[in-house]
């Protein structure tokens, strides 16, 4: 019996094949591979297995090959994808992680905030506030977006919600960091406001508790350069 096919073209078996390509590394080097297994994720946006597996698979394949992931619509369809299946802890953090990884490139992030990036990141941490992976991806995407739109996300209360990642992962030196690296960008345009919730204070406590990660000292460094002068 053939593969059951939907309305739209590309079958979930087909779908899932090409989806799982990105893991092989005699696909993982073709702009085709990440084409087909976005267009399979399109052709099933309704499938829960489909999208799980999908999302998961474009963030391994973002860390290699992020152009060729943003060309195909890798950007597009982790945002549709963390749209239809909010409740899905799994993917939610997935899509974000994703996303980080994209916006690393000018053409990734425009393509994020014209799809709607910020707010697909804002519902995943409202609509999972328990979910230690989600709190700590959400926080990384939402610093990398403070870097082009940070007006945008200090108006949704991303700076808050930044700091107090920061406190639920005290240890955890890549959300320290990720912290710095947002208190820069947000001090840049509000530093009243970052002092008034002790912005500043938190990253000199984060330097102190980090003193063995450059990344937290490198980028703490350069937050507190943007501190007013008394």
């Amino acid at each position: 019996m053939a593969p059951k096919r939907n309305k739209f073209g590309m079958s979930k078996d087909e779908a899932m094949t090409r989806i799982k390509d990105i893991e092989d590394p005699m696909f993982a080097d073709h702009l085709e591979t990440y084409n087909l297994a976005v267009r399979g994720m399109t052709d099933n946006l309704k499938d829960h297995e489909v999208q799980r597996k999908g999302v998961w698979a474009l963030a391994l394949g973002a860390i290699t090959q992020p152009r060729y992931l943003i060309q195909a619509g890798a950007v597009e369809m982790t945002i549709k994808s963390m749209a239809q299946w909010p409740l899905d802890e799994r993917l939610q953090a997935d899509g974000c992680e994703c996303l980080r990884i994209l916006c690393s490139k000018s053409e990734g992030m425009r393509r994020a905030l014209a799809a709607g990036g910020i707010q697909s990141v804002f519902n995943a941490l409202q609509q999972h506030s328990e979910d230690n992976r989600v709190q700590q991806e959400a926080c990384g995407a939402l610093s990398r977006f403070s870097q082009k739109d940070t007006q945008a996300v200090l108006a949704k209360g991303g700076y808050e919600n930044i700091l107090h990642t920061m406190d639920l992962f005290a240890n955890y030196s890549w959300v320290q960091m990720w912290g710095c690296q947002a208190t820069t960008q947000f001090s840049k345009l509000d530093p009243k406001r970052v002092e008034g919730i002790e912005g500043y204070s938190k990253i000199q406590a984060t330097m102190k508790a980090h003193e063995a990660s450059e990344g937290v000292q490198l980028f703490g460094r350069e937050a507190l350069m943007t501190r007013p002068v008394p």
